[in-house]
């Protein structure tokens, strides 16, 4: 099966031009097994305690329309960067620290006008039945 997700990241990091749909969620989702691209030692260690395993390379390829990442950035106030212009890498973290957004690559897919459901291309959506 494959998994929702195609990358764990520490930030909203969109390297291929599109239209993306982000939004932020209350419980962690699912990790097991997806790739993170994450240095922070702290967040890379929360993200490999949910399952998330370190990607074969640094660099984050993006998403193709119709997949999916989940990020897991410092929450507003909760990071140093103000203080110093960026996050240093000895900050330390906690899962309570981080926000978690999801980020869905949407141009190219369709999707139903009455429940937001993707149609797959098809004129009858999945979700509520409207055709």
């Amino acid at each position: 099966m494959r998994s929702k997700f195609m990358a764990v990241l520490s930030t909203t990091v969109l390297p291929v031009d599109g239209t993306y749909k982000v939004e932020s969620v209350q419980e962690c989702p699912d990790l097991a097994g997806v790739p993170h691209y994450i240095g922070h030692p702290d967040t890379k260690a929360i993200v490999e305690s949910l399952g998330a395993v370190q990607a074969e390379s640094r660099l984050f390829p993006g998403l193709n329309p119709g997949e999916k990442a989940v990020c897991f950035p410092i929450q507003q106030g909760k990071s140093n960067r103000r203080e110093n212009g960026f996050t240093r890498p000895h900050q330390n973290v906690r899962l309570e620290d981080l926000q978690v957004r999801i980020i869905t690559r949407i141009d190219g897919m369709s999707y139903c006008p009455f429940c937001g459901t993707d149609t797959l291309d098809g004129w009858h959506c999945p979700g509520c039945g409207a055709s």
